[in-house]
């Protein structure tokens, strides 16, 4: 059983990442982030139920285990090593992090791992309650702090900050 609801959930993760590479759609953010820790969770279970059988799935099962522990122990041996593992393992369960959002858009700092640069996001616009299309992307010099409001106008969103409320940055939409 639980087999089947793990397989399902990646089934799902896989669609999700076709839709977005060949439309730009996929299913919310938030959604795809609890299919996300329920694969990781549902794969965990899946090494204890299947540890004594000892087939091709307990080996596949073993990587959601081994993974932190490799991580861990590769940041301990060498924190550039294990920073860089971690940016890897934690992509995957990074919760989504929505800095703006208005009626239709919103606006999200892009996930760069521990050792990324600072300041990239993406504007995304809901098209139904399920679907996000991404719309745009951008870099701008100012942190997630600072972003005060995003207005759409046409076929450009414009980003206005807390400090200085006239300078902003716009965003052409596809």
């Amino acid at each position: 059983m639980i087999k089947k609801v793990h397989l399902g959930l990646l089934m799902f993760l896989l669609l999700n990442l076709l839709l977005s590479v060949v439309l730009d759609l996929g299913f919310d953010n938030r959604l795809m982030f609890l299919v996300r820790v329920l694969i990781y969770a549902s794969g965990v279970l899946l090494f204890f139920l299947t540890i004594k059988n000892r087939t091709a799935i307990t080996h596949y099962s073993s990587l959601y285990i081994l993974s932190p522990i490799i991580v861990f122990f590769s940041w301990l041996a060498d924190g550039i090593l294990g920073a860089l593992l971690g940016s890897m393992f934690f992509a995957f369960l990074a919760p989504p992090d929505t800095i703006v959002q208005n009626d239709k858009y919103q606006i999200r700092s892009q996930y760069t791992g521990f050792l990324g640069g600072c300041c990239s996001y993406s504007l995304y616009e809901t098209q139904l309650p399920l679907f996000e299309k991404k719309i745009g992307e951008f870099r701008a010099e100012r942190t997630s702090n600072e972003i005060a409001d995003l207005r759409i106008f046409g076929a450009q969103a414009v980003v206005y900050y807390k400090e200085e409320p006239t300078d902003s940055t716009l965003i052409q939409i596809k």
